[in-house]
C-alpha cells in the first residue's frame, strides 16, 4: 500500500446488520424506496451501523441507493439494515410511484405520459 492511501478494514459487509450471512427479511423494500427516520429510539441490539443510518436520516430523507453510498456499503447490505430499521419502527419507507402509474383523472394515465408513448410510437415507425 503506498502513503498517504487510506487502509481499510477488511471485515465482511454483513457484518454490519449484525446477522449472519444469508439472513435477510422479507425482501420487501426496493433500491429505491425513500427512507426517513420515525424518531424512535434504537434497542440495545442494533449495531454502530444501525445508529449512523438514523443519524444521516434524522433530518431528512434518502434513497436505499444513496444511504449505501454513505455508509460505503453494498446496497444489498443496506437493504438488510433498512428492512430491520422498517421492521423494528425506526425507519419509515415509501415506494416512489412512476409517473406512468399516477393516475391524473379515473385512473387514466396523465397527458404528459400519454404524449411521451405516442412521440416514441412516432419515433420507431420513422425508423
Amino acid at each position: 500500500m503506498s502513503r498517504g492511501q487510506e487502509q481499510r478494514r477488511l471485515l465482511p459487509a454483513y457484518l454490519a446488520t449484525g446477522t449472519s450471512p444469508g439472513a435477510g427479511l422479507s425482501g420487501t423494500l426496493d433500491s429505491l424506496a425513500a427512507l426517513r427516520a420515525s424518531g424512535l429510539p434504537l434497542a440495545r441490539y442494533h449495531t454502530a451501523v444501525h445508529q449512523r443510518v438514523i443519524e444521516l436520516l434524522t433530518d431528512g430523507s434518502l434513497s436505499v441507493v444513496e444511504l449505501a453510498g454513505y455508509l460505503g456499503l453494498p446496497v444489498s447490505v443496506t437493504l438488510v439494515l433498512a428492512e430491520q430499521l422498517v421492521s423494528d419502527g425506526q425507519l419509515k419507507a415509501t415506494v416512489p410511484l412512476p409517473d406512468a402509474l399516477r393516475a391524473s383523472n379515473d385512473g387514466r394515465p396523465s397527458k404528459e405520459v400519454l404524449e411521451e408513448v405516442l412521440s416514441g410510437l412516432h419515433a420507431l415507425l420513422a425508423a
